[in-house]
């Protein structure tokens, strides 16, 4: 006598194969997104964050009668908060010596470049914001427009 075959109850190993084929698919086409995204957002934070410090200072210079020295200065004058280059993906610092107290300059720079973000960045007592691809950012650097800097 002939058995009957009753219908398996679990997938096949073809049918378990074709959805880990999918699902590679989708992240392989998701996860560039989601890195250039975090790239743009921490690049927005950074901006920012750097835009922040030029009303701080003219605050500081109308408070003290000159510009503060350092983002510690801003920070104590309760003109700026503190800033997490972990969470950021940036690192910022205001760069002019401490005499120097009639002008003032800072930067930032991505923590992991290419990663954390494409962009260097460098601000002055100007509030024109300037922007790098190859390297820190500096007073000849092209000013941040709405597009990209050009190579």
């Amino acid at each position: 006598m002939m058995r009957r075959r009753r219908p398996s109850n679990g997938f096949s190993l073809i049918e378990l194969l074709i959805v880990v084929a999918v699902i590679a698919i989708v992240a392989a086409i998701a996860v560039p997104n989601l890195i250039q995204s975090k790239k743009a957002a921490n690049e927005a934070a950074a901006i920012a964050h750097i835009r922040t410090w030029s009303s701080a200072q003219e605050i500081y210079l109308t408070r003290y009668a000159a510009y503060a020295s350092s983002e510690g200065e801003l920070l104590e004058a309760g003109l700026v908060g503190s800033q997490d280059p972990e969470r950021l993906g940036y690192v910022f610092s205001i760069d002019n010596p401490p005499g120097l107290r009639t002008a003032w300059w800072g930067s930032a720079a991505p923590l992991e470049p290419g990663v954390s973000g494409d962009r260097y960045f460098y601000i002055d007592q100007t509030g024109v914001i300037r922007c790098s691809l190859e390297g820190p950012a500096g007073p000849e650097s092209p000013p941040l427009d709405s597009g990209r800097p050009q190579d």
